[in-house]
């Protein structure tokens, strides 16, 4: 009797560890950012390319991921749900490019616009939660030398933790 008990308990603490560990791993994946580039988006104007590059602003190593030409404007479906979308993007020490100006939309709303000088990392976090489409617009925020290329070291999409018990 006291074999079977403790083999009944053996096997139920088996289950539990496994559904504990299958619904740990899918809460872990949700929580995982989504690259803007992995995105269904349809380019209205300028040019944008995924490209990996060490570049240097304000004197320090950063990583870009991705980099975007003035007047270049993108619009993408969203994957629901709550999220935000993280940008963060500079100008390299050698370049010459004016200031960047970045608007975002949502489902045709402007909801945020942040305009980025050389020399630092400019960031913004928006809240793009329950949207339906994403508008991201690059401009230069001078009318002349916007030759130069922007440089993006995260454009990501970073989904909303929900609360255990609600949907």
């Amino acid at each position: 009797m006291k074999r079977v008990r403790w083999l009944s308990g053996l096997l139920s603490a088996g289950v539990l560890s496994f559904t504990l560990a299958t619904v740990g791993a899918q809460v872990a994946q949700a929580q995982r950012p989504i690259p803007l580039v992995d995105l269904q988006c349809v380019q209205r104007s300028g040019r944008w390319r995924s490209e990996k590059r060490d570049i240097s602003v304000g004197r320090q190593i950063y990583t870009a991921v991705l980099n975007i030409d003035p007047d270049t404007a993108m619009t993408c479906r969203l994957p629901g749900g709550p999220a935000s979308l993280r940008l963060e993007f500079a100008i390299p020490d050698t370049s010459q490019a004016p200031p960047a100006r970045i608007d975002v939309y949502i489902d045709g709303n402007q909801v945020a616009s942040r305009t980025g000088d050389r020399g630092q990392v400019n960031t913004m976090v928006v809240d793009i939660s329950n949207g339906k489409s994403l508008a991201v617009e690059v401009f230069c925020a001078r009318a002349t030398s916007c030759g130069s290329t922007y440089w993006f070291m995260k454009a990501q999409i970073e989904p909303g933790a929900r609360s255990p018990g609600r949907r």
